[in-house]
């Protein structure tokens, strides 16, 4: 089944429960996503139970039944039409997202989404929300945040072992060098600078994007929208042409130890809540190589990855958290040649 399908999306059900996670505590979030998948995928059969990992199943004169432990993962498989791509759903039907849900009322929860995405898609932006919303089994959401990183997508190969594993580390966050840190005027203008190329470079994709989103909150079906990772002046500019306006902006302090008080100003004047992530830029391809490390399986590039957490309200408790993720199906790349040899 595997080996015909060029997709596939995978929900990876409440990782909160996911005794193998809560076990590995203090883990960053590149970690937790790919191991999520992993373990996903690991139990993941056809639907009699052979266990499929790579498109092969047992070995020849195995016993299905013994070979592998059998899959407790349900597998739905999506007709595809002449000369479309062919996607496979897995899911976890004993997951207990839907019983999690139903233990308060919905006025009591906040769902809370983050899209990762390199892509100016549309149909991809819609495909990975309608994802998330049939994954909570919920009418709304509270809010979603956008985090559009297309200058990934044409990131050049690594040439040394040195560069590749600086390119799949997530960095420290610079707050650790504490609150005293102040940057030179010439650092602030280079700054600056890096945030016009970037905003110049990113701005018209997450117009694009934006507008999805705001068709989804004139249906009623998102109440808050949000932007990661973009500048004071991109997001002034983002603001100012909206519809309807972030209301939410998330900074990496990784890549920023003190926030511009200029994007404090402006958050402060225009109602916007600034928040902080420790998400880094290039979640989609490390979590991706980190699987087909660590695992094997034949995913060459996460296309985007949805985070939903869900809080009760009145106690702030987190009640579930998941991911919902779409990747292309590939065989071992050279990427995960060189990546093995570290």
């Amino acid at each position: 089944m595997l080996k015909s399908a060029s997709k596939v999306t995978i929900n990876t059900g409440n990782v909160l429960n996911l005794i193998d996670i809560k076990k590995k505590a203090g883990q960053n979030v590149t970690e937790e996503l790919s191991e999520s998948i992993k373990l996903t995928l690991s139990e993941w059969g056809t639907q009699n139970g052979v266990p499929v990992q790579n498109g092969v199943g047992p070995p020849p004169g195995g016993n299905p039944q013994t070979s592998q432990r059998h899959s407790d993962y349900k597998v739905m498989t999506a007709s595809a039409a002449a000369g479309s791509e062919a996607v496979i759903n897995i899911t976890r039907p004993h997951d207990d997202v839907q019983i999690k849900m139903a233990e308060e009322e919905r006025k009591n929860l906040k769902i809370g989404v983050k899209i990762f995405i390199n892509e100016d898609s549309t149909t991809a932006l819609t495909e990975c929300l309608e994802n998330v919303f049939t994954a909570l089994h919920t009418a709304y959401i509270d809010n979603v945040i956008l985090a559009y990183n297309p200058d990934l997508l044409h990131r050049e190969e690594a040439t040394d072992d040195n560069t590749l594993k600086s390119t799949y580390t997530t960095k420290a966050s610079p707050i650790s060098m504490g609150s005293n840190v102040r940057m030179s005027s010439t650092e602030v203008e280079a700054d600056n600078e890096a945030d016009a190329r970037k905003c110049e470079a990113i701005l018209p994709g997450i117009k694009i994007l934006w507008a999805v989103l705001e068709d989804f909150v004139k249906e009623g079906r998102v109440q808050q929208l949000g932007v990661a990772d973009v500048g004071g002046g991109c997001l002034r500019k983002l603001h100012a042409w909206a519809r309807v306006r972030p209301s939410i902006a998330q900074i990496n302090l990784a890549s920023c130890c003190v926030v511009p008080p200029s994007l404090h100003a402006f958050c402060r004047a225009n109602d916007v809540q600034l928040l902080t992530h420790a998400d880094p830029p290039d979640l989609l391809s490390i979590a991706a190589v980190k699987t087909l490390s660590d695992a094997g399986v034949g995913c060459d590039n996460l296309d985007w990855c949805a985070r939903y957490q869900v809080h009760i309200k009145c106690r702030g408790v987190l009640a579930l958290k998941g991911y919902v993720c779409k990747a292309t199906l590939d065989n071992k790349s050279d990427k995960l040649e060189k990546l093995q040899k570290i």
